[in-house]
């Protein structure tokens, strides 16, 4: 069975193309690491309308993260820089015992994908 990981990464600001660049962390995550399954259920609320600058819509959509990492069995964060509402998911990572694993300090953008001949 497949360990399951969920992908944090900062959505505020510049949302499109913060969700743009998410998607590119996903892409990376999952080439690299095949046998894991990540997922980042955020990115789909978000594209198919959820306003993150509306604050109601936010904190509903952070309850819903939360229980979400917590059915996981760990945790990513990617994306340069971890952001309140990343803090939260590491938080409620943390306090069920999950492993997280902070890739910040690669950069905003994930490295180069390598693909073998």
């Amino acid at each position: 069975m497949s360990t399951v990981i969920y992908m944090a990464h900062p959505v505020a600001g510049d949302v499109p193309a913060n969700l743009a660049r998410a998607l590119r962390w996903l892409r990376w995550l999952t080439a690299t690491s095949p046998e894991t399954t990540y997922i980042a259920p955020w990115i789909a609320a978000i594209m198919s309308g959820e306003e993150d600058d509306d604050p109601a819509a936010r904190a509903r959509g952070l309850a819903h993260d939360v229980v979400t990492v917590r059915r996981c069995d760990g945790l990513v964060l990617v994306g340069g820089k971890i952001s309140q509402g990343m803090a939260i998911e590491r938080d409620a990572a943390i306090s069920q015992g999950l492993i997280v694993t902070d890739m910040t300090d690669l950069g905003d953008e994930p490295p180069a994908l390598v693909v073998a001949p």
